[in-house]
């Protein structure tokens, strides 16, 4: 590979500044970048490649290996988390006269941010077929812009005299078999399966069966693939498992799907092609409750499944229609005690936060937990992002304390029912409650049960304190103080 290239992709995700994903260690490598490599390819830019930044110290290491391979565009993958430390990134690179383009979730909700970072082009939407019409435009008039020829191309946005110019919408790739498979190689993997290895004792890659979604759920934002969804053929699936599986060695599969289970006829498809071909692998998956059934589970399991991870969010009903989530706390539980029948672990995914929820909803959910006895809960505390519709129905409440790129790495914060400080110890009290449960239910009798005992309680009674109109304001006051 020529040490002069024509196009870089890379992102500002650090794992060393994400103590979240430290604490769980379950990394993977970025496959929308790999995708977008491998399309280049196949298409014929052979002088482009992508870095993947997620073990590298900082930004100094990605703008070295920039100097290094000196590309004549570099493109950055924009996410929320990610944005305030790429600025500095995008500024470095146009100082030493490089192109630069971005693409992703955030930037599109972000154009004047980006632009002003020093963002040429911003791709909209699906970008195998765009980064290809750009790269084309500038190889044919020796790297430079052409604006008038930039409102051709079809998913992009640009400034022109200050003004942001955005071209008509890009038809989306049909079929997704057309697409070749990420460009994964036995370096970029090294440290992922270092990681895992270290932590889990086991390795991992992921997978995509799909792109889209046509569930409109409020927090969620969908500006990469839009409502739509599309699947692969279960054949190419499992010819790319099989892939992997003869190359690397996997030893599960996480399919990166938000909505794995949502055909019925697909599914069983693919687990007759996997049990056909002798593909069977450890594999974990997203489903949504109200698509699951008896026979789905079994057939899950028969083909490797062994943990589901249900998009569950609330125990209270009049939240999860405030979501538009488009199921019920009955689906959940009905389809808790399915994956039990089949075998397979629960995973949860669980948002406190959301406007109107009150405090015995918190407690709502927290049964909803223990009914269901899940083996991993992922909690997190709602925040808007633009570009949704939870975003809008709070617009008005949306702050920007001092500091809040840094504190909370882009995410918007919003005045909320409660003091911050709240669901600070609604999420201490969850953790805490749902491990005691645990632990006393399979007689696990430790140093840690007696520890949980102790904690627990004194967690309900200070969220309940917290979320008092009068004892809340005093306690977020006095806390923020001890803090200052």
């Amino acid at each position: 590979m020529s040490e002069h290239l024509d196009l870089l992709l890379t992102h500002a995700y650090f794992l060393a500044s994400d103590p979240r994903e430290q604490e769980l260690m379950r990394p993977f490598p970025p496959l929308g970048m790999q995708y977008l490599i491998a399309w280049l390819h196949r298409a014929g830019f052979d002088s482009v490649d992508w870095l993947d930044a997620t073990f590298l110290d900082g930004p100094h290491d990605v703008l070295a290996h920039i100097q290094k391979t000196d590309p004549r565009v570099v493109g950055f993958y924009g996410h929320t988390i990610t944005r305030p430390t790429a600025a500095g990134m995008i500024r470095q690179c146009r100082a030493e006269g490089r192109r630069v383009i971005a693409g992703g979730p955030d930037p599109v909700q972000y154009l004047e941010e980006y632009f002003a970072a020093g963002v040429e082009v911003v791709v909209i939407g699906e970008g195998e077929k765009t980064l290809t019409a750009l790269l084309q435009h500038l190889t044919d008039r020796r790297w430079q812009w052409d604006q008038e020829a930039l409102r051709d191309i079809a998913g992009i946005a640009f400034m022109v005299d200050g003004e942001i110019v955005r071209t008509a919408p890009r038809r989306l790739i049909r079929p997704l078999d057309s697409i070749p498979w990420p460009d994964r190689r036995p370096e970029d993997l090294a440290h992922y399966f270092a990681a895992w290895q270290t932590r889990h004792s086991e390795t991992a890659m992921s997978m995509v069966t799909s792109r889209g979604c046509p569930y409109h759920c409020t927090w969620c934002s969908k500006q990469v693939y839009g409502d739509t969804f599309r699947r692969r053929s279960p054949a190419d699936v499992v010819d790319e498992l099989l892939h992997l599986k003869e190359t690397y060695a996997p030893d599960q599969i996480w399919f990166a799907d938000d909505l794995f289970t949502i055909n019925k006829t697909w599914v069983r498809r693919f687990c007759v092609e996997m049990i056909r071909r002798d593909a069977v692998t450890p594999f974990y998956i997203i489903g949504r409750p109200e698509t699951l059934t008896p026979q789905m589970c079994t057939d899950l399991a028969a083909a490797g499944c062994y943990r589901m991870y249900l998009s569950a969010e609330s125990g209270a009903q009049h939240v999860l229609d405030a979501m538009r989530k488009e199921d019920t706390v009955t689906d959940i539980l009905r389809a808790g005690r399915m994956l039990r029948a089949a075998g397979i672990e629960i995973g949860v995914f669980v948002m406190i936060g959301y406007p109107g929820e009150r405090r015995e909803d918190i407690d709502a959910t927290l049964q909803m937990l223990h009914t269901l006895e899940p083996e991993v809960t992922l909690l997190s505390v709602a925040h808007p992002m633009k570009g949704t519709q939870f975003y809008d129905t709070v617009a008005d409440r949306v702050t920007a304390p001092p500091g809040w790129e840094e504190k909370m790495g882009g995410r918007l914060a919003f005045e909320m029912d409660y003091p911050r400080g709240f669901y600070d110890m609604a999420q201490r009290m969850i953790w805490a409650e749902t491990g005691l449960v645990r632990k006393l239910r399979r007689g696990e009798y430790d140093l840690q049960l007696a520890r949980l005992l102790v904690k627990t309680p004194v967690l309900r009674i200070a969220s309940r304190a917290m979320a008092h109109p009068v004892a809340g304001k005093w306690l977020e006051g006095a806390r923020g103080n001890t803090v200052g």
